[in-house]
């Protein structure tokens, strides 16, 4: 986990933060590393790093632990509902905070079985793990609260993008969320601190022909995603955009990737595939 501290005291409100301290005040009790996901992540980062605000609101919190049995699950979700301000739902991985505030817990590490994530009771319904590790390892630190200090570690956008291609590639008919998040992270990458990167350390990239400011925002992102993700990860994500990508009968994440009542958009969603797809495999 890097230990790199950016601070965004003071913009996020005080019942938020009071659930995160909440969070890993008994996280550490249970020595469990965890770390934010998910839309939240996307939130965190952009809006209230970089002041860039994500089209699409969300008031989920999403976390993954890293974590060996579930039993340390239980326990670990016991002791937060222990604490009185959070309750259990019909939903194995959620929490309610004050029955308001839906809290996904998503484990990995030696809890995994195969490279899945098996939920209980009968451990028939799988997640892939894929990019978990890779997420952990490249976390950002996030100072939330300055008094008393309260820093926690959220996912950077190079790994969310990697997570949010495979809960794609998972759920992709029960819900298009995840596509329309990767619109966003692949034309926004580019203004997270990522323009004078371009200059001084892509140059190649200010050099092709018919230049577009989003196209290189998705190609930056995808070699950034190839410098953090282990052989197999990349071996998945090329699977799966060959798949979407080239000559297709049917295009489903480019589909996906805009608001059904509008299709002016495939073009250009299909572009910004090809050009993550490139950036993947290039070879700087």
């Amino acid at each position: 986990m890097s230990k790199n501290l950016l601070n965004i005291s003071g913009k996020i409100s005080d019942p938020i933060i009071s659930i995160y301290a909440l969070i890993a005040e008994i996280a550490k009790q249970n020595n469990v590393p965890f770390f934010i996901i998910g839309a939240s992540a996307r939130d965190i980062i952009f809006e209230h790093v970089y002041g860039i605000k994500a089209p699409r609101a969300t008031r989920d919190i999403d976390l993954a632990i890293h974590i060996a049995t579930w039993d340390d699950v239980t326990q670990l979700k016991d002791q937060l509902i222990g604490t009185g301000s959070f309750s259990s739902t019909n939903m194995v991985q959620r929490l309610s905070y004050q029955n308001d505030i839906p809290i996904d817990l998503v484990p990995f590490g030696a809890i995994e079985k195969n490279g899945n994530i098996n939920w209980p009771p009968d451990f028939s319904i799988k997640m892939s793990a894929i990019g978990f590790d890779e997420a952990y390892r490249t976390t950002a630190l996030i100072r939330f609260r300055d008094t008393p200090i309260l820093d926690i570690h959220v996912i950077t956008p190079a790994a969310l993008v990697i997570l949010k291609l495979m809960a794609w590639k998972e759920r992709r008919n029960q819900n298009s969320k995840d596509a329309l998040d990767l619109v966003f992270l692949l034309t926004e990458y580019i203004n997270a601190d990522n323009i004078e990167r371009i200059s001084e350390e892509h140059q190649d990239l200010l050099l092709e022909e018919d230049f577009d400011y989003e196209i290189c925002s998705a190609r930056l992102l995808g070699r950034d995603i190839e410098k953090i993700a282990s052989i197999t990860t990349k071996q998945v994500i090329n699977e799966l955009l060959a798949g979407e990508t080239g000559e297709q009968a049917q295009y489903y994440l480019v589909e996906a990737m805009q608001n059904r009542s509008d299709s002016s958009k495939f073009d250009r969603n299909l572009n910004l595939l090809n050009a993550l797809n490139k950036g993947l495999n290039d070879k700087t």
